[in-house]
């Protein structure tokens, strides 16, 4: 198969933002209509589920790509593991719409909207549409923000009184946790140990390791305006 290179904001790249803006759009339209409770749990169970298979794919398609030599094994173990925040964020907005948990779906939608679009708008993807890889990518990275903007706009699952405080310490937990086991392991996960190779927003951050501080400056910001634009009524009680 020949493949392209993917270029930001390319065709491929503009397609997936705009289907990604359509789709929650569209799920937050069905979420508060009157349609059946039978259909709307159907489709939250399948955009949860499709955000797990996406992360399950990640080592199939490395091996796939680089076979299950060295080569494929060492790719694997750089960037296959289930440890980037997208990753974890894609699992916890799966359990929300599963279970319509408020602590679980405070922590999709402000990792999602803050976290996973940062990797929406900059991705550190190599491949275009004509491989697998780039589907599997913009199912997780556009299923988060999606799944997001469904759980507190479209099923009024809004935060909590203190889930800034919250949220904030999840963030901590996250990041001394994969921090350590990049050290253990001698990897990158969640770019907490560099920058990534790709062009990302993290290049206008400065230099490691003071680019984890306006990291936390610009997340903890996001978790605050969000928390001002959501929804002050839940629908579920």
């Amino acid at each position: 198969m020949i493949i392209a290179n993917f270029h930001h904001y390319g065709i491929s790249h503009i397609t997936a933002l705009a289907l990604t803006v359509i789709g929650g759009w569209l799920m937050v339209r069905l979420m508060r209509s009157e349609a059946s409770e039978t259909l709307k749990k159907r489709v939250r169970y399948t955009l949860g589920s499709l955000l797990i298979f996406a992360v399950l794919m990640d080592p199939p398609l490395t091996f796939m790509r680089f076979g299950t030599g060295e080569t494929g094994w060492r790719v694997f173990w750089n960037s296959a593991l289930p440890l980037y925040l997208c990753d974890v964020v894609s699992v916890v907005a799966a359990l929300a719409l599963f279970t319509k948990n408020y602590k679980l779906a405070e922590v999709a939608y402000l990792w999602g909207l803050a976290g996973t679009t940062q990797g929406l708008l900059t991705p550190t993807l190599s491949y275009d549409w004509n491989t697998l890889e780039y589907y599997n990518f913009f199912l997780q990275h556009s299923g988060v923000p999606i799944a997001a903007v469904t759980l507190v706009w479209g099923l009024g699952i809004v935060p909590r009184k203190g889930a800034f405080l919250r949220i904030l310490i999840w963030s901590w937990v996250y990041m001394v946790s994969v921090m350590g086991i990049n050290f253990l392991i001698n990897q990158n996960y969640g770019f907490l140990s560099g920058k990534p190779d790709f062009d990302t927003m993290f290049d206008y951050m400065g230099p490691y390791p003071y680019y984890l501080l306006t990291l936390q400056a610009i997340a903890f910001t996001m978790y605050f305006i969000l928390l001002k634009i959501a929804p002050k009524k839940t629908a579920v009680k």
